[in-house]
């Protein structure tokens, strides 16, 4: 009797155990109200956060490995972190809706986002999103804002070089107006839309990176792969893929159906007049495709643009870019 006893205990203990690392986050249901406390709650080693549909205004900090959050709504729009704070007088960090600073973060089905600017404020940086996170995954999420969205960074850096970051996007929706994809991590965002919103007036600047890759000997840059841009209102008039914020930035743009009114020129100097980061710069393109194409299909993108080949183009497959030296395959995280 002594022994069954002892026997029918471990599955009552293993199933505590896995219980344990997925929890849920509700409005009124749930094991936690807020997205914060499902964290702290977490095994130092992760788990699942099932977020049921609802808006949760809050600021949410990962430093545990292996978070996942689940939006658990029909869509990426029934489930929505959210928050309002700028980096007037702070740091990006500190701005933001999201920050993740540790390894294989995993989301879906979920937008996040920060209102500042759309809450009528004066347009400053205010992060959505703020990764510091190696072998990070989104899916089928939405990241909102309008100056500085979405900040990819490398995991830190010394005097000489930088501990690379690499983060996937798929069937994803970036949003925003200046240099709303920033940092100087490596991502690729696989098909997605870049949405491009407008910057005080039609005429008003767009830029939609400002990848700020520091140095020549780390893995840094972002790839847009079988991706879309769009624009609203459609009118814009002043509108480009980036521009560099450091030495190195790098902009890969492959298969991408331009339907925002992007220049020809495609891209244009940090500080016109200050800077000249362009010339060390890499910013290339392969197979654009709509109306903010005419640049590519010319050549009358701006005079240091890399005109990819189709086997140049290869290189900047997901699971080939974002491998790294332990043979990363984004592509099949889920």
């Amino acid at each position: 009797m002594r022994l069954r006893l002892i026997f029918s205990a471990i599955p009552l203990l293993l199933c505590s155990t896995l219980m344990a690392t997925t929890v849920t986050v509700g409005n009124g249901v749930g094991d936690y109200s807020t997205i914060q406390a499902a964290v702290n709650a977490l095994p130092s080693t992760g788990g699942q956060i099932d977020v049921t549909p609802g808006t949760y205004k809050q600021q949410v900090t990962i430093t545990k490995p292996n978070v996942r959050l689940i939006g658990q709504g029909s869509s990426r729009s029934a489930t929505v972190l959210t928050d309002d704070l700028s980096s007037s007088g702070s740091s990006d960090q500190a701005s933001s809706t999201l920050i993740v600073l540790a390894s294989g973060f995993f989301a879906e089905n979920i937008t996040i986002e920060n209102t500042y600017t759309q809450e009528g404020h004066t347009q400053v940086p205010a992060v959505a999103v703020f990764l510091r996170s190696d072998k990070s995954v989104f899916r089928n999420v939405s990241v909102i804002g309008r100056q500085d969205s979405l900040y990819v960074g490398a995991q830190g850096c010394t005097s000489t070089t930088c501990t690379p970051a690499r983060t996937y996007f798929y069937g994803s929706t970036i949003e925003g107006n200046v240099d709303f994809i920033f940092g100087d991590g490596a991502a690729v965002f696989d098909t997605c839309v870049i949405q491009v919103d407008e910057h005080g007036s039609t005429s008003g600047e767009t830029t939609i990176t400002a990848q700020n890759k520091a140095f020549t000997n780390y893995l840094s840059g972002y790839v847009f792969y079988n991706s879309q841009i769009n624009a609203s209102p459609t009118s814009l008039t002043n509108d480009y893929f980036g521009r560099p914020w450091g030495k190195y930035s790098t902009n890969v743009w492959i298969n991408t159906s331009i339907q925002a009114p992007i220049t020809a020129a495609g891209w244009i100097e940090f500080t016109p007049g200050t800077t000249n980061n362009l010339p060390t710069s890499f910013y290339a393109e392969y197979g654009s495709t709509g109306p903010g194409a005419a640049g590519y299909t010319n050549k009358t993108r701006e005079k240091y643009a890399v005109y990819l080949t189709s086997s140049q183009a290869t290189a900047y497959q997901p699971d080939t870019y974002l491998a790294g030296s332990d043979h990363w395959t984004p592509t099949t995280v889920f």
